[in-house]
């Protein structure tokens, strides 16, 4: 690694999920543990978000999402307070 201790990281998308993607595929070069999940409701499809969506796959992280959504995974309540708890980082976006 490059002598930066790995963190735990949550990514929040509550306005810009493209750019909340692009944020937590990032963090993942530094060796950062990613969590990301989707808080502004349901995703909404959009040509650019295959490229964001494939740079989170390379990243390994797997999203998740607060609302129903058949693009995303759900997360409950108690989980998503989970992660932020455990987090040593959050950031939403």
């Amino acid at each position: 690694m490059n002598g930066i201790a790995a963190k735990s990281v949550l990514v929040v998308a509550r306005r810009d999920p493209l750019e909340a993607m692009r944020v937590a595929a990032g963090i993942t070069v530094f060796g950062h543990d990613v969590a990301l999940v989707f808080a502004h409701g349901r995703l909404e499809v959009v040509p650019e978000m295959e490229q964001f969506a494939e740079l989170v796959e390379l990243a390994e992280i797997s999203p998740k999402s607060l609302y129903e959504d058949p693009e995303v995974p759900g997360i409950s309540d108690g989980d998503f307070y989970q992660l932020v708890e455990d987090a040593e980082f959050v950031i939403n976006v």
